[in-house]
C-alpha cells in the first residue's frame, strides 16, 4: 500500500482559492438574483459537506489521540484535545444575583469601607463572567462562583482545537 500523503487536501485547498475567484466574478456579473441565489444555495450546500468531512477528521483525532492531550507538528501548528461538560437548564437569575454580590464585595476596600467603583462600573464588570449566549466557565471560577450550581451539567463531551502556528 502506498504511504498515504496530504497532497489531496493541498489540492483541494488550492481548488477553494480558485473557486473563491470564481465566485468573486460570479457575483459581480450580471447573473440574475435567481442564479445568484442557487449559487448561494450550492455553495451552502458545499459548507455542510465539507463540514461533514471536517467532522469526520475530528471524530477520527479524537478516537487516535486516545488519551494523548496535544500533538505538536513540525511547522508549529498544535491539535489539542480537551474536555467540556455540556451545562443546560441554567438558573440565570440566581446566579447573576450571586455574581452581582460577588462584584459588590470585590468593589468595597475591607479596611475603609470605601466603594471603589460606581455602580454602572460594577453593572458593567458583570460582563467579565457572561457572554449574551453564555457564561464564562473559567471567570466565575476566578471568583470562587462554582457554575454547576446554577445549571444541568452532562457528561463531558471531547473537542479538537486546531492551532495554526506557521500552517500556511
Amino acid at each position: 500500500m502506498d504511504q498515504p500523503n496530504l497532497e489531496f487536501i493541498k489540492d483541494f485547498r488550492n481548488a477553494i482559492l480558485a473557486l473563491d475567484t470564481e465566485i468573486a466574478c460570479f457575483f459581480d456579473s450580471g447573473a440574475s438574483l435567481e442564479d445568484l441565489g442557487a449559487a448561494l444555495v450550492e455553495l451552502n450546500r458545499a459548507k455542510a459537506e465539507v463540514g461533514m468531512c471536517y467532522d469526520y477528521a475530528v471524530n477520527a483525532m479524537n478516537v487516535k489521540m486516545a488519551d494523548n492531550p496535544e500533538l505538536a507538528l513540525p511547522d508549529g501548528s498544535k491539535i489539542e484535545k480537551k474536555w467540556a461538560n455540556t451545562r443546560t437548564g441554567w438558573q440565570h437569575k440566581d446566579l447573576a444575583n450571586t455574581v452581582a454580590r460577588r462584584i459588590v464585595d470585590l468593589n468595597v476596600d475591607m479596611d475603609t469601607g470605601e466603594i471603589l467603583a460606581s455602580p454602572e462600573q460594577m453593572l458593567v464588570q458583570i460582563f467579565d463572567y457572561v457572554q449574551p449566549s453564555y457564561w464564562r466557565i473559567k471567570e466565575l471560577q476566578k471568583i470562587s462562583v462554582n457554575p454547576d450550581e446554577y445549571c444541568e451539567v452532562h457528561e463531558a463531551k471531547p473537542s479538537i482545537i486546531v492551532r495554526k502556528g506557521n500552517a500556511k
